[in-house]
């Protein structure tokens, strides 16, 4: 797969050496808090190699891209499309950056690099995903990305020692191309 090029952000295929970057947030106790059940524990070496030896090898199911540095390609965070059906044309999306990455507006621009490719590489009409309620700042992001809330899946995620709401938030293809058509 070519590379996707945004203003500050590129999505690229994985590599041995982003290893590093998946153990600075797989390993953050702030980041892996509203991943889900995986990541209750920091994960060990281990778990990380064989989770980037499922990328690698096509494994993993799926279009799993990195969000690298547009100029370095360095790895900054990492953005998938999961569950893809391809008859009902909808996939759902999950995306994580790296601690010192975050809140810097570069996840959002990996998102809406992905979008972009969901809608018109793969042709995908919805993209949909789960968020925690109490993930503010995420939920603001997929906003920003044209995500509107659809409904909400109570007690969902178990997370800080108690049951946790999670929001259920989609995109259609013609909402994204209507945001701007030079997506």
């Amino acid at each position: 797969m070519a590379r996707i090029t945004g203003e500050r952000v590129a999505l690229r295929e994985f590599r041995q050496e982003d290893i590093s970057g998946i153990r600075s947030w797989a390993t953050d106790v702030e980041t892996t808090r509203t991943l889900g059940g995986a990541y209750l524990k920091p994960q060990t070496w281990e778990q990380s190699e064989r989770y980037l030896s499922n990328l690698l090898n096509g494994d993993a199911g799926g279009v799993n891209l990195v969000i690298a540095d547009k100029e370095s390609l360095r790895y900054l965070g990492q953005c998938s499309l999961m569950m893809v059906d391809n008859v009902a044309r909808h996939a759902e999306l999950a995306v994580v950056m790296c601690p010192v990455c975050q809140n810097q507006g570069l996840g959002q621009e990996g998102v809406r690099l992905m979008l972009g490719f969901a809608f018109r590489q793969m042709n995908l009409n919805r993209v949909h995903l789960k968020v925690r309620a109490d993930n503010a700042r995420a939920i603001r992001c997929y906003e920003k990305c044209g995500f509107v809330k659809e409904g909400t899946l109570r007690a969902h995620a178990w997370g800080d020692g108690e049951y946790r709401d999670v929001v259920v938030m989609g995109v259609l293809r013609e909402e994204f191309f209507a945001e701007s058509p030079k997506k």
